[in-house]
């Protein structure tokens, strides 16, 4: 069976939740659907702390599996979803999907988007709170295709690790002998925070909204940082691009992030305005 196939017939478990996952808000608004192969996803919004998530929700095993197998390896073959109309001043965005686009042209033009849109938001936005330099260390979470931390090492020494599910865009990591594989999902922060290795930045450039526990995994972050170290997020921004996607299982505003940070008791610094089509924050140690 092809891949194709394998992926027209997968299915998400689902689980519904009682509560908001950051504030324990029981008030939820249903706030939009999305529809993907014949599944509904279903959004609601919490009216206390402002987090729109998706309940019901696929449960993590479901994810999982389709990071593993399915993610990367669907997006490269341009059937990945994509939905216009959720997204504010849509002039000039290019949609990832290009249906005379073949296997690995998509791969090369994902890996070229990626450069575009990632490396340089993410070593600005680092430079401004760390000394890039031979010895720094950083961890990409949900890396895909490793296009940030190889012009990270490039252009700055600094050691590189990675923590990517897909198995297609691991193959691609293995390639670069400076980059450390060193997890296949976020979650194996609970137990890399454990460990004595700490690092100076983590990076979740689009991959924080795409797991089911963000809140866990950013108090594991926090406890994987080195002193003065800090966590770089960038994701759609829920006021100018509301993108209900089957891969996001939360929608953030700033006003979620605000209170992510009280509760880790991490300075946060916004580096995007309020019109931005992504959102961009730093949480600091």
């Amino acid at each position: 069976m092809s891949k194709n196939k394998d992926l027209l017939s997968f299915r998400f478990d689902f689980e519904g939740l009682s509560e908001c996952p950051l504030c324990g808000g029981e008030v939820m608004i249903p706030n939009g659907r999305v529809e993907w192969l014949t599944m509904d996803f279903w959004y609601v919004a919490c009216p206390q702390c402002g987090l729109k998530y998706m309940n019901p929700r696929p449960t993590q095993e479901s994810y999982k599996t389709f990071y593993k197998d399915y993610f990367w390896q669907q997006k490269v073959r341009n059937i990945g979803f994509f939905q216009k109309g959720q997204m504010w001043d849509l002039d000039g965005y290019t949609w990832d999907t290009d249906k005379k686009t073949d296997k690995e042209k998509g791969k090369d033009n994902k890996q070229k988007k990626l450069k575009a849109l990632r490396f340089e938001p993410v070593s600005s936005a680092l430079l401004k709170y760390k000394k890039l330099k031979k010895g720094s260390d950083i961890l990409e979470v949900g890396t895909s295709f490793p296009v940030t931390l190889n012009e990270l090492h490039k252009q700055y020494g600094v050691k590189t690790y990675a923590i990517e599910p897909s198995e297609e865009a691991r193959l691609e990591i293995k390639k670069h002998k400076y980059i450390s594989l060193i997890g296949r999902y976020a979650e194996d922060l609970e137990k890399l925070s454990q460990k004595k290795q700490k690092f100076d930045a983590i990076i979740f450039s689009h991959s924080l909204e795409n797991t089911v526990i963000p809140f866990d995994i950013m108090a594991w972050a926090k406890k994987s940082l080195k002193k003065g170290g800090i966590i770089y997020v960038q994701c759609s921004n829920l006021i100018t691009y509301d993108q209900m996607n089957p891969y996001h299982p939360y929608i953030f505003s700033s006003a979620p992030f605000s209170l992510l940070a009280k509760k880790l008791k991490m300075k946060l610094k916004q580096l995007s305005s309020p019109k931005d089509r992504m959102l961009t924050v730093i949480f600091e140690k």
